[in-house]
């Protein structure tokens, strides 16, 4: 039996296996964070939209504060709302990222000054924002929020998203439309 040919026939088979190992582990790996990654989404998607949703809903209750038929029964619906919108920003710190995160804080900011100036208490924080009223400075960081949500998903385009006017949109010139909204005349 030669020893040298066996022993050269086994570092052969030794070196193989290592050359095929290594770029199934470098693959390997490159899934597994891929998968992770993926992992997050769904639970980012869900809830970025429904923090979203709860900001609207919680403005549009803001906006019913005054001359509400029952102030009370108002207000007990628009703190509901609040405490909804403080939950979802724990949630959302758990699966954002930095950026996800102080902006979701951001509209929680301007969220509690559009509430305190709708009961009539002045804005504390004007000064600090250069006098922009809270509401469009609750629009801009709900903006803000939806843009590194769509960093953070790699949605094509992310930091692109309308406006909330169609008066901003580059679509309308000089007043007129040049698209429809809604359904078509009969």
């Amino acid at each position: 039996m030669d020893w040298s040919a066996l022993g050269a026939t086994i570092l052969t088979l030794a070196v193989g296996a290592l050359i095929g190992l290594v770029p199934s582990l470098l693959v390997e790996r490159r899934k597994e964070r891929r998968e992770l990654a993926t992992r997050w989404d769904a639970p980012l998607y869900e809830l970025s939209v429904e923090f979203a949703s709860t900001v609207r809903v919680f403005r549009h209750l803001i906006t019913r504060m005054t001359g509400a038929p029952d102030p009370a029964a108002q207000h007990d619906r628009t703190e509901e709302e609040r405490q909804r919108l403080l939950a979802l920003l724990e949630q959302i710190r758990l699966v954002g990222d930095e950026r996800v995160q102080r902006a979701a804080r951001m509209v929680v900011r301007h969220s509690w000054a559009v509430l305190r100036v709708a009961e009539g208490h002045e804005d504390t924080r004007a000064a600090e924002f250069g006098g922009v009223p809270p509401e469009t400075r609750l629009s801009t960081s709900l903006h803000e929020f939806i843009r590194a949500v769509r960093v953070q998903l790699r949605v094509p385009d992310p930091e692109r998203i309308a406006s909330d006017e169609p008066d901003d949109w580059p679509e309308l010139t000089d007043g007129q439309r040049r698209f429809r909204i809604g359904l078509p005349p009969r």
